[in-house]
Order: structure tokens, then sequence, then C-alpha cells
């Protein structure tokens, strides 16, 4: 498999289902819901089969899409091979409130670690990506890299329910928080691997395409993704678990997060 080869089409393909989720931002949504409550927009199957359709065109690598399971129609895989996790809208709400952070996702996944990555932020108009091995990038060509926090203070990304004590205590040792931002969508892990922010603690489920493009994009920048109640890094390919993933806590792997 040579994933060098795929990152144009990828990229062609992501920056497409951009540019349609960016101009439907600023039109009157419709909005419906799926079986869990979550809402969903004709914009989140629109991007996705602008994806779905250029990754088809490449390979025959199976696709896991997050409207397409919805809608049952998700191949079986091999959870030791090689597959794609995509969500062509990572935080719909953000998108349906008018804001900011909703994102284009795909990652390539391979022995149930990402190995490849495209994250794009419309609205921003910013991108970042990454292949195993060869580090993580924002905008294609600036490297990027997690920041080593002061140990008087650490940034978290996330919901008062994430920055409670007994989340955090196990994993963040001697230092202190001294600040709390909230934002949505796998922009988090942007942020963090940029340098932007320390941890991302989440205490809720996500499924697999929530996280996959931005953990190989965190990884490659120094950082890591645990799940909280093992300490230890996010497997992908649960099919049998429905591809979902128990809460985590994202950062930077040499500062934080001690029981690695």
């Amino acid at each position: 498999m040579d994933i060098q080869a795929l990152l144009p089409p990828l990229f062609e393909a992501a920056h497409k289902a951009a540019v349609l989720v960016e101009a439907d931002s600023a039109r009157p949504k419709v909005v419906t819901h799926k079986a869990d409550g979550s809402p969903a927009t004709p914009t989140d199957a629109a991007a996705e089969r602008i994806i779905v359709e250029a990754i088809r065109a490449q390979c025959a690598i199976p696709i896991v899409a997050e409207e397409e399971f919805e809608a049952g129609l998700t191949p079986k895989i091999d959870p030791d091979g090689a597959f794609f996790l995509v969500d062509a809208l990572d935080g719909t709400r953000d998108f349906i409130r008018g804001g900011q952070d909703f994102t284009v996702n795909i990652a390539l996944v391979d022995r149930r670690v990402p190995v490849l990555g495209i994250i794009i932020a419309p609205a921003l108009h910013l991108m970042w990506h990454a292949i195993a091995g060869q580090g993580a990038f924002r905008n294609s060509e600036e490297r990027i890299s997690v920041r080593t926090a002061e140990m008087g203070g650490i940034r978290l990304l996330g919901g008062k329910k994430a920055a409670m004590p007994e989340v955090l205590e196990p994993f963040v040792g001697a230092h202190t928080v001294s600040g709390r931002e909230q934002r949505s969508s796998s922009l988090k892990f942007c942020l963090l691997a940029e340098g932007q922010a320390d941890l991302y603690p989440r205490v809720g489920e996500t499924c697999e395409w929530d996280t996959a493009a931005g953990d190989i994009i965190l990884r490659e920048a120094g950082g890591t993704v645990l799940d909280i109640e093992t300490g230890k890094p996010i497997v992908y390919g649960k099919q049998d678990q429905r591809f979902i993933n128990r809460g985590f806590i994202a950062g930077n792997r040499n500062t934080f997060l001690p029981r690695i």
C-alpha cells in the first residue's frame, strides 16, 4: 500500500468537501436527528459522498463512513487490515449554530492504528495532515509539534466534566490546571498538535471516525491519545462495538500522561 501516492487525491477530495461545507454553512440548515439523538444535515451526507467516491476511484480499501454507517451500509472489515474512517462533517452542532470549529476528516487505519490523517477546518481555511513516521503539518508545509507546558499551569480543551480532578489526576501528576477552553470537533486535536493547548480530556463516548485523523496528527506532533480506563493508546477497528471509543485523554506524551 503506497500511502504517499494516496495523499494527492485525498487532499483533493477533502478540499472539495470543505468547499461544499463552507458554502452550506452560510445557508439555512435542514436538521434531522439520528437514532442516538445527534443532529445531521444534508451537508453531512453530500460531503461524505465526495470523499467516499474519490477513495473508491483510487483503491479497493474498505471505507467506514459515518453517514453510510448510520444507513447500515458499512462493509465488513478486517480489523487487523487497512480501512478508511471518514467523518466529512465533524462538529455538526457547531455547523448548525453558525460556529467555525466544524471539520472534514479522513483517516487511514492499518493494523488497528491510524497511519494517515487529514483534517480541514473549512471556516478557518486551515488544513492539517500526517503520515506515520513523517511528522505532522499545517497547510501542507508547516511542520507542527506539541508544546511543553509549565508546571504552574496547563491549558485544557473540553467541558467541565472532563476537567474534574478525578479524571485528570492520574494523568497530569504535579501539574495544575490554569485554564480551560471549550472548542468543538476534531479541531481540538489539531490545536494540541500545534502547541496551542496541553490536554484534551473526553469522558463521554466517541466514534472512531471522530478521533482517527486527529489521533495520527497528534501522534506525529509528539502527542498521544489514551483510553482513560486502561491508560493505553486507543485501538481502531472495533466493529463488534459499533466503532465506539470509551473516554480518552489526549496530550503531549513526554510532559503528561505518566501511565504510558
